[in-house]
C-alpha cells in the first residue's frame, strides 16, 4: 500500500503542512479529480438545492431521455467513477468482464454465463477503474441540516475516505462489487445471476448466511449489501444527476401494482441490453410486464420492485446507528457487522415526522448523509419515503417496493423493520469486497 492510501492520523501543528504535500502528491500521481456539490437543507427544491462545487462546475448534469428512451449522460460519461460488469468468482478474482450493453456477451463477443448457476461466482458490478480508488469527503453545516460532498479519484486531504475499498481483513484493495441483479436463493446460496425469480421471505440472518454461502473459505470477502456502498452510489446519482429526485432523472422504478404473484413472476435481466443506465417515466408493474425497472450503474431496481437489506445502518431505540466497515476501521469498536447495532456508531438521528411520509431533512456528518425527518411530499425534498419505529430495534432495508408508489427511490429507507421480519417484499443480494 503506497503512503497515499494510507490512513493519515496527524496532530493540529502539522495538519496542514502535511495535508497541502498529501494534496500535491496525490494530484501528480492520480490525476488530482476533485469533484462536489452542495446539499442546501433549507431549499426544497430537489434540483435547486444541490449546486456543483469544484470540478464539478460547469459539468452538465445526467438524465433519462424518456422521449427518445435513452440515458444521457451529460459530462459523466466514462467518469473515473464508473463501474464495469463483470462475472466475479467465488475467491473475488475477475473471470471476465461483460459487454455493457448486452451482459449474455463476454466483453470479446462471445457467450456469457449470466444465467448459468453452475458458474461458481456471480455477476457484479466492479468499482475501481483503472485502479482509482474512490475517495469521499463530507462537510456538514453548522447545524447538519445541510453539507458539501467532495468526491476524488485520490486522497486530496485526511478528510477524504476510501471505506468501501476496506476488505474483512482491514486492508485497503483496488476494488469491491456490488450485485447487478436482486439477490436469488439458489439451493441456499444468495446469487446474483440473470434469469432467477427473486429471494423472499427470509429473516436477516437467514439473509446473510446465504450471502455468505459464497465464502470459499473463512475468510468474509461475501457478505450481503452494506450501508457504505449504498452511500457512495448515491452521492454518485446525486452527483451525476445534480437532485435528489433520482426517480425524476434516472427512471421511477416498479413502485405501483405490486403484489407477491406478480413479484414472483419478475425474472432478473430485464434490462440485459439496456446499457448501464435506463429507466421510465412511468411505475406501473403487471405480471410480465416489468419493462419499467430502473437501472443505474448497471445495477437493475436499485430501487423499486423489492426492498433491499443492507447491514451497518440501524434504528436502535431512536438512535439511528452505522458502521462502514466490517472492522473497526471506521471508529466503530464492533468487530464484524451484527443485527443488534451493538459497536455501532451513533449518527445522532432520532427520526421523526410522520412514518411512511416523504423525507424532508437528512442529518449531515463526516460520515455520510442519514434522513432525519418525513414531513415532505414527492416532488420537494428527497422525495423519497422514510419509514421508522422508534420503539424497536430495527435492520434497515432501502429502495421500495412494487406498492410503495412515489415513496421508492435511491434515498428511500425503511427503519421500522426487526432483523427477523421476513416478507415477500424484502430480499437482499451478495456483495464482495476481495481478499487482495
Amino acid at each position: 500500500m503506497s503512503d497515499v492510501t494510507k490512513p493519515v492520523i496527524l496532530d493540529e501543528t502539522g495538519q496542514g503542512i502535511r495535508d497541502a504535500i498529501l494534496q500535491v502528491a496525490s494530484a501528480i500521481n492520480k490525476g488530482g479529480i476533485v469533484y462536489g456539490f452542495h446539499i442546501n437543507g433549507s431549499e426544497s427544491d430537489p434540483d435547486a438545492r444541490v449546486t456543483y462545487l469544484k470540478d464539478a462546475i460547469g459539468m452538465t448534469p445526467a438524465h433519462m431521455d424518456y422521449g427518445a428512451g435513452k440515458f444521457d449522460y451529460g459530462s459523466w460519461e466514462g467518469a473515473f467513477f464508473m463501474p464495469r460488469p463483470c462475472m466475479l468468482r467465488k475467491d473475488g478474482t475477475v473471470a471476465y468482464y461483460l459487454n455493457p450493453d448486452d451482459y449474455s456477451k463476454k466483453e470479446d463477443g462471445t457467450a456469457s454465463d449470466i444465467s448459468d448457476t453452475t458458474f461458481a461466482g456471480n455477476a457484479m458490478m466492479e468499482w475501481g477503474k483503472d485502479g482509482k480508488k474512490i475517495w469521499v469527503k463530507v462537510v456538514p453545516s453548522a447545524d447538519g441540516k445541510s453539507g458539501d460532498i467532495y468526491i476524488a479519484d485520490h486522497q486530496a486531504d485526511s478528510q477524504f475516505h476510501a471505506w468501501n475499498f476496506i476488505n474483512s481483513r482491514g486492508v485497503v484493495v483496488d476494488h469491491f462489487y456490488t450485485p447487478v441483479y436482486n439477490g436469488a436463493n439458489v439451493s441456499s446460496v444468495m446469487r446474483s445471476m440473470s434469469g432467477q425469480q427473486v429471494a423472499k421471505t427470509l429473516s436477516a440472518s437467514t439473509e446473510i448466511t446465504y450471502c455468505e454461502a459464497n465464502n470459499p473459505g473463512t475468510d468474509k470477502l461475501w457478505y450481503t449489501e452494506v450501508w457504505a456502498d449504498v452511500l457512495l452510489i448515491n452521492f454518485l446519482l446525486i452527483l451525476m444527476g445534480k437532485s435528489t429526485n433520482t426517480q425524476a432523472v434516472f427512471g421511477e422504478g416498479l413502485h405501483t401494482g405490486g403484489t407477491e404473484t406478480i413479484n414472483d413472476g419478475f425474472r432478473t435481466g430485464v434490462h440485459n441490453t439496456k446499457g448501464l443506465f435506463y429507466g421510465t417515466n412511468s411505475g406501473s408493474i403487471a405480471l410480465n410486464s416489468y419493462g419499467n425497472a430502473v437501472k443505474v450503474f448497471g445495477m437493475e431496481n436499485w430501487w423499486g420492485f423489492q426492498w433491499r437489506r443492507i447491514a451497518g445502518l440501524m434504528n436502535v431505540s431512536g438512535d439511528v446507528k452505522y458502521k462502514l466497515t466490517y472492522g473497526t476501521e471506521d471508529g466503530s469498536t464492533a468487530a464484524a457487522y451484527n443485527t443488534t447495532g451493538s459497536g455501532y456508531k451513533s449518527s445522532g438521528v432520532t427520526p421523526s415526522g410522520t412514518s411512511g411520509g416523504y423525507i424532508s431533512q437528512d442529518k449531515f456528518t463526516a460520515d455520510g448523509m442519514f434522513p432525519a425527518v418525513a414531513s415532505g411530499s414527492s416532488s420537494t425534498y428527497d422525495c423519497d419515503g422514510l419509514w421508522f419505529n422508534n420503539g424497536i430495534t430495527a435492520y434497515a432495508i432501502r429502495g421500495g417496493n412494487s406498492n410503495n408508489g412515489a415513496h421508492v427511490g435511491a434515498l428511500c429507507a425503511n427503519l421500522d423493520n426487526a432483523p427477523s421480519n421476513a416478507y415477500w417484499s424484502i430480499g437482499c443480494a451478495p456483495s464482495c469486497k476481495p481478499l487482495v
